[in-house]
């Protein structure tokens, strides 16, 4: 409407003094201006109704995906529920199992101690099977014995791997594996600790020098020295080696052991 009122006020004052001609031309100029006002008019309002589909349409797809957002952050969380409730009773089982198993383990520990302290040390005699230690307890032969401390060590159950060898050593002290058990028990100390380590080792060569353990007892002191920067306790060892035992098969070693040290 005030786009209209030049028009209309310059149609007024000219009324008067113009022709008919001329105010036909001004109604067609006046006319015309509605029209492109019109249609602007209209172009705007399309435009808007255009727009605002437009933003419908946005904010019915973003309600979309904050709904689909909302059911997957659901669903992921019941599962990770579930999963975390399966995996918590999984880990009570397997504590309880773990508490189980060292229970009887301690138990059955206890038994073979008590057992083994209450039996007085005797001779394993031609023909001798296994040895009652009293209280229930049955020790078997030196050989199972042997067969248990050799498989504790590989398995890195060192305190087992004790357990069965000491039993042998004390049970049957003149058994014929008595070099083997007492190399066994070195080798369970062996790294990680070494003076326990070299406590069966110098048994093994002292007590049993004609053993077929003996230059690898010698072998082992030799190494345990060189970790520990004894060169010189370890040189004798070596030359221990290389003098007494030329057909065992630490003798080459012993010798480029020798060769290669300062």
């Amino acid at each position: 409407m005030r786009a209209q009122l030049p028009a209309i006020i310059l149609l007024a004052g000219v009324a008067a003094c113009a022709t008919p001609g001329q105010v036909r031309r001004v109604e067609t100029q006046v006319a015309v201006l509605d029209r492109d006002h019109a249609r602007a008019d209209s172009a705007r309002a399309a435009e808007l109704a255009r727009v605002q589909v437009a933003q419908r349409e946005t904010m019915d797809s973003i309600n979309r995906l904050m709904g689909q957002l909302s059911d997957n952050i659901q669903r992921v969380s019941r599962e990770d529920a579930g999963n975390f409730e399966s995996l918590r009773q999984q880990l009570y089982q397997v504590a309880n199992l773990t508490s189980s198993t060292q229970s009887r383990v301690a138990s059955l520990g206890t038994k073979l101690e008590t057992g083994l302290s209450s039996a007085p040390p005797v001779s394993a005699a031609p023909g001798d099977t296994t040895h009652a230690a009293g209280n229930g307890v049955t020790i078997p032969p030196p050989d199972v014995l042997l067969s248990q401390g050799a498989t504790g060590i590989e398995q890195s159950a060192f305190g087992s791997a004790r357990m069965a060898l000491k039993a042998l050593l004390d049970t049957y002290p003149s058994s014929p594996q008595i070099p083997d058990a007492l190399f066994m028990m070195g080798r369970s100390y062996d790294p990680s600790e070494p003076d326990s380590a070299r406590v069966y080792y110098i048994r093994v060569w002292k007590e049993f020098p004609n053993s077929t353990r003996a230059p690898t007892a010698l072998y082992k002191l030799a190494e345990l020295e060189r970790k520990a920067n004894n060169s010189a306790a370890a040189r004798g060892y070596y030359q221990q080696i290389v003098d007494k035992y030329k057909q065992s098969d630490e003798y080459r070693f012993a010798q480029d052991a020798l060769r290669d040290m300062p």
